[in-house]
């Protein structure tokens, strides 16, 4: 895909969040060398876990990116839930887990920098967000930094696992009024209603309907797509082929470029054909 399209420079992406609990989706982007990684993690421990990897294609730094102002950050028993909003005990007693994962057990005063305050940050053509409830204060203060990106992938929730988390429909219609359309879920993670009926036992396949939360991708202009630049095209392309596995989107970009003249048509050739042995 990428001798197809010849793009000019590597894949920006900017990574708000950046705790290496699993491989980022866009590690295969990375590995092969097409894109160069800017990313944010202000947890002491999780920093220290990146810095091996600091590279001239990978630079990480050790702040929170939210609304500019100063913020309380709640380091919990898990990692992964550590927020700059509290954790919600209402919705964890509901649900019947989650109170030893989300338990606080440090609180750290610190500033936070609004993304379009960021020096050297240049060119974001990807940006994946996942700090627990504070991805609308990135992208309220992110307007600038995300007018010419191409695609957001940020985790959503249904149910608010911290008080005042933002949900989904919240972040849909930030998304909306930056020119961003919802095109798909990642994955979507459900889980049982808890209950002390006793004697109830309620078969796991039938059992998992309360929605969570999950990973969501947003796509800049996605209805205006032949009025996007060839350069955002082929790198969308890009991240949809080898980061959030779209070809449906892979092939409307190419037809794009094809007509403009910008590739040709036989070269897509190779690559629909395997879309067809997929």
């Amino acid at each position: 895909m990428h001798d197809l399209l010849q793009p000019e420079r590597l894949i920006e992406i900017v990574d708000v969040g950046a705790n290496p609990i699993s491989a980022p989706d866009y590690q295969p982007l990375f590995a092969a060398g097409l894109a160069r990684v800017t990313g944010f993690e202000p947890q002491e421990a999780a920093f220290k876990a990146l810095e091996p990897m600091q590279s001239e294609t990978a630079r990480f730094f050790p702040f929170a990116v939210g609304d500019g102002t100063d913020k309380e950050l709640k380091v919990c028993k898990t990692s992964g839930f550590t927020s700059l909003l509290e954790p919600n005990i209402k919705t964890f007693d509901f649900l019947g887990r989650y109170h030893r994962a989300g338990r606080v057990l440090e609180r750290i005063e610190m500033p936070t920098k609004r993304l379009d305050d960021i020096d050297g940050l240049g060119q974001v053509d990807f940006l994946k967000i996942d700090i627990q409830g504070g991805e609308v204060d990135v992208f309220n203060h992110g307007r600038e930094a995300l007018k010419t990106c191409a695609a957001v992938m940020t985790e959503v929730a249904f149910v608010p696992l911290y008080e005042d988390q933002p949900l989904v429909d919240t972040q849909m219609a930030v998304m909306r009024e930056q020119g961003f359309q919802l095109h798909k879920f990642m994955f979507v993670k459900s889980i049982p209603i808890s209950s002390k009926l006793a004697g109830a036992t309620i078969p796991n396949k039938v059992a998992r309907n309360q929605l969570i939360d999950g990973d969501a991708v947003f796509i800049k202009d996605l209805f205006d797509l032949g009025d996007a630049p060839d350069e955002r095209l082929k790198h969308l392309a890009l991240l949809a082929e080898g980061c959030f596995r779209s070809p449906d989107l892979v092939v409307r970009c190419l037809s794009l470029l094809v007509e403009r003249g910008t590739i040709a048509e036989a070269d897509c050739a190779a690559y629909l054909t395997e879309l067809e042995h997929a």
